[in-house]
């Protein structure tokens, strides 16, 4: 399939359809294929097969003199694709018909392969933090990445998105990337594109997925899958082919997908209702997250909206254009008073306060962040929460883990390829349990407790603010000028 060939014969066995998730996919050769399957399933013996396969089909007729194509091998580590160059080397040494094509002595990592046109193609391994220079260097005949699964868990240097990308704009004619890895969490790249494509097979993109026992069935016999079902996690993701949750994640998939809201994205303000909103604030890199809770709907605990701004170390978010465009957002919730961390606390405070904002920054400690994230998975388990049907939130909850030291559990934000360390987590976290503690911020009773983290010189200036804020908000709602 990966050559775009007739199945044949092979399209009516019941493992072969099961792996295209029921559907036949074309005879057409896929830009984009993906192999994900237990271990010991010949993936990365398949994945070498089709790199030499490359160099032989390979269309360099638009190269110009002394241009040499590359086929890369990236994994997250050069150690794990050694694995693929590995099997390349050893059987195309070992074959006295293939030898012929090595052109030089093998390096640790290079490979040059003879073109039936007589010209040169290189193989080259790099491990995913090296890997964005070394693909656009040169015009690419293929591409095998390697353990995709792990790329978005384990910080990779470079995303997939950013490499595929990179390679898309490089490539050959006729050239393909190959992804293939074992399972490992429900979140990231292979995750998605799983989800996605699987079952919906195009000329763009196949994705094969199948269990261990159906790929090799001579190495996974009854007594060795025996074996492997002593750990139920281990053989849902290296025998059977599915993604699971880490072990150390605080929110599992099925207590994300029962909260999620099927639409709409954003949900607009009720009459009567009363909000609450929360900001974890960035400059760089990390997103700059808004969201806005409400303790009634179809669940008790409700988040309407969740936004984010994102900067980089070259632009910069600037915080007050932002806490602007916050405060226009919220005049529709009638919401004036922002819960955030004590990240710029001081500087955020006095921003905020010049449109119309009352920003009250939360120094928590370590034991009582992870006390209000634990009553936030308790919350979940007992199905109070609604989220939006928003991927980066989902994302971001799903990076929230648990860690065991000596002194008990904390709560650890796990950063991913693109910067994030679940931004939106900390934000859902103040807005959600702030109603769990039934204290919402805008009821005007509640007016002493929400500032009890201040001097009683601080309460004396903000407190007359707010009030003179929510009238100026109220006459605004009555006359109309407040639209979701």
């Amino acid at each position: 399939m990966a050559d775009g060939r007739p199945l044949a014969e092979l399209a009516g066995d019941e493992r072969v359809l099961r792996a295209f998730g029921g559907v036949v996919p074309e005879a057409v050769k896929p830009a984009e294929f993906a192999i994900v399957s237990g271990i010991r399933t010949a993936k990365s013996l398949s994945a070498a097969a089709l790199a030499v396969h490359w160099t032989q089909r390979a269309d360099l007729s638009r190269l110009g003199p002394g241009e040499i194509p590359r086929i890369s091998i990236v994994s997250l580590s050069k150690d794990l694709a050694d694995v693929v160059f590995g099997h390349i080397v050893g059987r195309m040494m070992a074959s006295p018909i293939l030898s012929r094509l090595i052109l030089e002595t093998p390096t640790a990592d290079t490979l040059m392969i003879r073109h039936p046109s007589g010209r040169p193609v290189e193989i080259k391994v790099v491990a995913s933090s090296k890997a964005g220079s070394s693909l656009v260097a040169r015009w690419s005949a293929g591409v095998i990445l390697d353990e995709v699964a792990r790329w978005g868990a384990d910080d990779a240097a470079v995303s997939v998105n950013d490499l595929r990308d990179a390679v898309l704009l490089r490539i050959l004619p006729g050239a393909q990337l190959v992804y293939i890895s074992s399972p490992w969490a429900p979140m990231g790249f292979l995750y998605d594109l799983v989800k996605e494509r699987w079952g919906r097979p195009s000329r763009d993109c196949v994705v094969v997925k199948a269990p261990a026992y159906d790929m090799a069935p001579l190495i996974w016999t009854d007594d060795k899958l025996e074996i492997a079902r002593r750990d139920p996690r281990i053989y849902r993701t290296d025998i059977e082919a599915d993604f699971a949750d880490p072990e150390e994640a605080l929110f599992t998939t099925q207590m994300l997908d029962t909260a999620t809201r099927k639409e709409p994205l954003v949900a607009p303000p009720r009459p009567g209702a009363l909000y609450t909103a929360a900001i974890d604030p960035a400059t760089r890199g990390n997103s700059f997250t808004l969201v806005v809770a409400t303790g009634s709907g179809r669940k008790e605990k409700v988040i309407c909206l969740a936004k984010q701004w994102t900067g980089s170390a070259v632009n910069p978010l600037r915080p007050a254009a932002v806490l602007a465009e916050i405060a226009h957002i919220l005049k529709a919730y009638q919401v004036t008073v922002l819960d955030s961390d004590q990240y710029m606390g001081d500087a955020l405070r006095d921003l905020a306060s010049q449109v119309g904002l009352v920003l009250i920054p939360h120094a928590w400690t370590s034991s009582e962040r992870t006390k209000r994230y634990l009553t936030l998975r308790t919350m979940f388990e007992i199905g109070e929460v609604e989220l939006p049907p928003d991927p980066v939130v989902r994302q971001d909850m799903q990076r929230v883990v648990k860690r065991y030291t000596q002194t008990g559990v904390t709560i650890d934000l796990t950063k991913s390829g693109d910067g994030r360390h679940a931004d939106y987590a900390p934000a859902i976290c103040m807005a959600l349990t702030r109603w769990h503690e039934q204290m919402p911020t805008q009821d005007q009773s509640s007016f002493e407790d929400e500032y009890k983290g201040l001097t009683k010189e601080e309460r004396d200036i903000w407190i007359p603010i707010e009030k003179k804020i929510r009238r100026k908000n109220e006459r605004a709602a009555r006359s109309g000028r407040f639209r979701p």
